[in-house]
């Protein structure tokens, strides 16, 4: 089946928050990401442990760290979130909730995100709350839950409106909002990129994407799988071109 694919825009749909932004972020077509000294994307590394990086040699050749120096040092050690670790050289490296930030050496210019979910383990380092992804399988990249669970569309649904409820939610869980995000109102939710949250009829929350609410599918069993695609012809991954 061929993917359908979504134009992903820079415009912010602010159904819950306004978009957060300083000079270590810019906006991309994913939305708000940090950025380093020079403008360029900020990614994570999911195999890197808590306060510790694993990316080193060929690795940190292709993935430069991000050295807590220059202007960074001064907006980022007052910055909630961010802290610095020491790497097996010696140097420090700024780290986001933990998790040490990188460069991506294929990106060339302000606002590229190329290493964008680069075989599943290399997530933007993003300005704002939202937790869908993307997930690059070296074919296309699409978007996908936290947990590398692919996210669909539904062509039924109406404009920021589930109409999947009962058995059609049994076999397509919703893209739900976390609750650690929504504990204290969706007001206070920062999104970008054309993300966005809808209420379901159930008062649960779930992430949307241009208005059209997100879902994972039932027979999905490893990150990464779109067996959901095509469904009914109705179920569609949603596709960004690299």
């Amino acid at each position: 089946m061929k993917p359908r694919f979504i134009t992903m825009v820079m415009a912010t749909v602010l159904s819950s928050a306004s978009v957060w932004a300083s000079d270590m972020s810019t906006n991309t077509s994913m939305g708000d990401v940090y950025v380093d000294n020079s403008g360029m994307t900020l990614y994570t590394f999911a195999k890197d442990s808590d306060g510790k990086s694993v990316c080193e040699g060929d690795c940190a050749v292709k993935w430069p760290p991000f050295i807590a120096e220059g202007k960074s040092s001064e907006y980022f050690a007052s910055t909630p979130g961010f802290s610095k670790i020491k790497r097996s050289d010696g140097s420090e490296q700024w780290a986001k909730n933990g998790m040490p930030l990188y460069t991506w050496f294929k990106d060339k210019k302000q606002g590229d995100i190329t290493g964008a979910g680069v075989k599943g383990v290399w997530p933007l380092a993003r300005a704002d709350d939202v937790t869908v992804k993307l997930y690059n399988n070296g074919q296309q990249r699409f978007l996908v839950d936290s947990q590398n669970r692919t996210l669909y569309t539904f062509d039924k649904d109406q404009q920021n409106q589930s109409n999947c409820y009962g058995d059609c939610a049994v076999k397509w869980p919703p893209a739900y909002v976390n609750a650690d995000l929504t504990k204290d109102g969706i007001s206070n939710i920062k999104v970008s990129g054309g993300f966005s949250i809808v209420k379901r009829n159930d008062d649960t929350y779930q992430w949307a994407y241009q208005g059209q609410p997100l879902y994972r599918w039932f027979k999905d069993k490893t990150p990464g799988d779109t067996t959901g695609d095509g469904v009914k012809n109705v179920w569609h991954i949603v596709s960004k071109q690299p």
